[in-house]
């Protein structure tokens, strides 16, 4: 029988959210009200849509002893938010199939927040935001964290989009005048790193297009390390330390099993190149906050969809952020 998908976690409302600067469209939002000052904001990937939160949250309500406010959303073009973004008809800067950028979607979200907060009176000048992502939502929750500065405690960073790669540079390049094929790790050949960088590309290099069409080209120049820039923490001008950070990594034997599904990629490949880059890029994330604020972790039985693959770990990782944010606001 076939999983059924997941349902909202209880005391969700569902919202049909206009933004006053796209009137044009709605935004499908899940709601839950709290009784404490803290806003926690779920963050998609390009992957997986809302839902897929919704296990998290229904498993982190069952653990807090404080309920903040709680909100996931589509963005346009994803899951349940049918709309397209209203930016993205007539003439578009962007190359053809993409539509807006990280900044537009930045913009988006901040407007959302304050739209949110004005329908259900929550008071954002007492309100510190947390922020848990996965994937491409990890840049948008430090670009954000970034451009409004102040405003995030905490940021629950899962198996983040790598922002100082195009992904094809991941892997030794065959044509480079330098490249020494005895170099190759045991088990690898130069026809598999030729597969895994055409077949990475593919996928995931900037210039491919996706269904929301998110534009991932000046992500580099906007976030060209995981180190940089360090973040301002809630109400930081005012004597307050950077935010919370907990970077949470994918098992590397799950995610090297789960790239043999792109073409040309093998195990071997995957362990050698592609996870010890993703381990030394969550390094560096830990560093954007304040020494003793960050930690990092690998979500064991977990592939890169970790809030899909180990959704308990998930829940008990922001119960412990939640925690600490409710015990300094």
């Amino acid at each position: 029988m076939a999983d059924l998908p997941p349902s909202p976690p209880p005391g969700a409302e569902t919202l049909s959210v206009v933004l006053p600067h796209k009137p044009s469209a709605s935004l499908s939002c899940t709601f839950i009200k709290g009784s404490t000052n803290i806003f926690i904001v779920f963050l998609n990937g390009l992957g997986l849509p809302q839902s897929h939160w919704w296990p998290c949250t229904t498993q982190f309500l069952s653990l807090a002893h404080v309920r903040p406010y709680i909100l996931t959303y589509d963005r346009y073009g994803q899951g349940l938010t049918t709309d397209p973004d209203p930016q993205d008809g007539g003439q578009s800067p962007l190359p053809p199939g993409h539509r807006h950028d990280i900044i537009s979607v930045t913009k988006d979200l901040h407007t959302l927040i304050h739209t949110i907060s004005i329908t259900h009176r929550i008071p954002l000048s007492e309100t510190p935001l947390i922020f848990v992502a996965n994937s491409i939502g990890c840049p948008l929750a430090r670009y954000y964290s970034h451009v409004y500065p102040a405003t995030v405690a905490g940021l629950v960073l899962l198996d983040s989009y790598m922002t100082d790669t195009n992904f094809i540079d991941l892997y030794p390049d065959p044509d480079a005048p330098d490249f020494d094929e005895h170099s190759l790790p045991d088990g690898i050949t130069v026809e598999d790193i030729r597969a895994a960088r055409e077949g990475m590309g593919k996928l995931f290099h900037p210039s491919v297009t996706n269904k929301e069409g998110f534009w991932r080209g000046n992500i580099t120049l906007l976030l060209p390390h995981s180190f940089e820039p360090r973040l301002f923490g809630w109400k930081e001008e005012d004597g307050g330390s950077g935010p919370h950070v907990t970077v949470v990594g994918h098992d590397w034997d799950v995610f090297a099993e789960e790239s043999l599904r792109m073409k040309g990629m093998t195990k071997a490949v995957a362990m050698a190149y592609t996870n010890p880059a993703w381990g030394s890029y969550n390094e560096g994330l830990v560093k954007i906050t304040n020494k003793g604020r960050g930690r990092r972790l690998i979500a064991n039985g977990a592939g890169h969809f970790i809030q899909q693959g180990r959704p308990d770990l998930v829940a008990e990782e922001l119960h412990k952020v939640v925690a600490l944010v409710a015990g300094e606001a």
